[in-house]
């Protein structure tokens, strides 16, 4: 792996974390919150981050591993490659989870893809954006 494409998973990973926390913590918490969430008690009182920090890192190499091979490596670039990802992924887990589970409401089913894509779109941009730009160098 070159350091080029270390910086970008973490650079994507970064700011799907920071992008994810405005719009699911601040812009969209009463989707989640107790009153669009089938079942009460269902979000945890408070996050546990350190599993957030993982799954935004997997998610941010995934992102990354879609860019490159799409050589997406523009900030546009990267960032129509994450917005497609992103809306499809959560598309195929939302409606499978609404259709198996009572967890979420039928809105918040529908408009979390569309959340999510704004979140892996701006991951993907930034991805985009440090895998087009400096050194080639591979470790």
């Amino acid at each position: 792996m070159s350091k080029k494409f270390i910086a970008a998973v973490t650079a994507g990973s970064i700011t799907m974390l920071l992008v994810g926390a405005i719009l699911y913590g601040l812009v969209f918490v009463w989707l989640f919150d107790e009153g669009a969430v089938a079942i009460p008690g269902v979000m945890k009182e408070s996050p546990s981050i350190p599993w957030i920090l993982g799954g935004q890192l997997a998610f941010g190499l995934l992102v990354a591993l879609v860019v490159e091979w799409r050589k997406a490596t523009t900030f546009s670039g990267g960032a129509w490659t994450g917005v497609l990802l992103g809306f499809l992924m959560a598309i195929g887990y939302d409606f499978a989870q609404f259709g198996t589970t009572n967890l979420w409401t039928i809105g918040a089913t529908l408009l979390d893809p569309f959340i999510t894509a704004l979140l892996v779109g701006s991951g993907g941009g930034v991805i985009g954006f440090v895998l087009g730009h400096g050194s080639s160098d591979r470790e």
